[in-house]
């Protein structure tokens, strides 16, 4: 009995400190916060917005073409080429002989002509000095010799049109891939020849539609600028031109030419559309879009803050900056 009561009287006491379990274990130490780290400062890349030039312009390349040439070709027969007497790049001179084709045949016919002709010429010269001579004889021997000179003269004229023959001075720009021995057709174009000295520049690609007539050009060509003027546009050109579906435009320099063979030549050209002097310009790229208006960030006491501007003229690099900065400002490069 009095080991039950021992027990019941323990169990009381552990209840009574688990209870109590605080005063019996030591305090927790209190947790501190650790310390709080200085935020990093932000550095940004700035510009300094400064006054200058800006030109609004459109530049396209082009070639140096002849505004004179001549196609030539073996206008009534075909046949077979049988002598070529220039190269690609000749110089030549009005009158000159350029090719010819085969004409053997007819050299034969012409020759043997000349010779039936020189009879007739001796048999009238006969009817004039005969003795027993008529106006009859005569006659009849006049209208032979007429004949036969008639014909003599549309074999030369043959011959002549199987030879092509330079129209005026200038200089080989084409010839064919054919060459002696083979055959080529009638009006076919054999040979090119053009002016070097009457020279404008052909341009071609999309940016064309920006250039109108006689509106004034700076033509770059080995690094160096002339004058130029706008003489032609597709919608000036020629009709045959229009008819064949050729879209350029014609560029002429009016400063004194370069030295040197130009034909065929690159050169560029660039049409100044709009310049202005002593603007605000910054670069394009820190300028940025927002419900079609155009905003910067501008760096103002250390603090980026941004700004509305208003623009004006563009190109590739820069903008023109009408209102909303001022000179001197810094612009934060994005």
């Amino acid at each position: 009995m009095k080991r039950l009561r021992l027990t019941a009287w323990i169990a009381a006491v552990l209840l009574t400190a688990s209870l109590c379990g605080c005063g019996l274990f030591p305090e927790e130490e209190e947790v501190l916060a650790p310390p709080l780290a200085a935020p990093a400062s932000v550095t940004y890349t700035t510009t300094t917005v400064e006054r200058g030039t800006i030109v609004d312009s459109v530049t396209i390349s082009g070639t140096f073409v002849s505004t004179s040439s001549y196609d030539l070709s073996f206008e009534k027969r075909a046949g077979y080429l049988s002598e070529i007497a220039v190269e690609l790049g000749d110089e030549v001179k009005e009158g000159q002989f350029l090719a010819r084709l085969d004409t053997d045949a007819l050299e034969k016919d012409l020759k043997r002509q000349e010779l039936v002709t020189e009879r007739a010429q001796i048999a009238l010269d006969a009817a004039k000095t005969a003795e027993n001579a008529t106006e009859t004889s005569i006659r009849l021997a006049e209208i032979d010799y007429e004949l036969q000179k008639l014909q003599l003269d549309e074999y030369r004229n043959e011959l002549e049109k199987q030879s092509i023959y330079a129209p005026a001075d200038g200089v080989v720009s084409y010839m064919s891939k054919l060459g002696v021995g083979e055959y080529i057709a009638a009006r076919s174009t054999f040979i090119r020849i053009v002016d070097p000295d009457s020279l404008q520049i052909e341009c071609t690609g999309d940016k064309i539609s920006d250039f109108q007539l006689d509106q004034e050009v700076v033509v770059t060509y080995e690094n160096q600028e002339y004058a130029g003027k706008v003489v032609m546009t597709p919608a000036s050109a020629p009709y045959e031109m229009q008819e064949e579906g050729k879209t350029f435009v014609r560029i002429v320099i009016t400063d004194p030419l370069p030295e040197g063979d130009l034909l065929g030549k690159s050169a560029s050209v660039e049409l100044i559309r709009e310049r202005k002097e002593d603007v605000i310009v910054i670069p394009r790229n820190v300028v940025s879009m927002y419900s079609g208006e155009s905003y910067v960030q501008v760096l103002e006491d250390g603090v980026k803050k941004e700004r509305m501007i208003e623009t004006g003229i563009k190109n590739v690099t820069s903008i023109e900056v009408v209102s909303g900065l001022e000179e001197g400002e810094e612009v934060i490069i994005k």
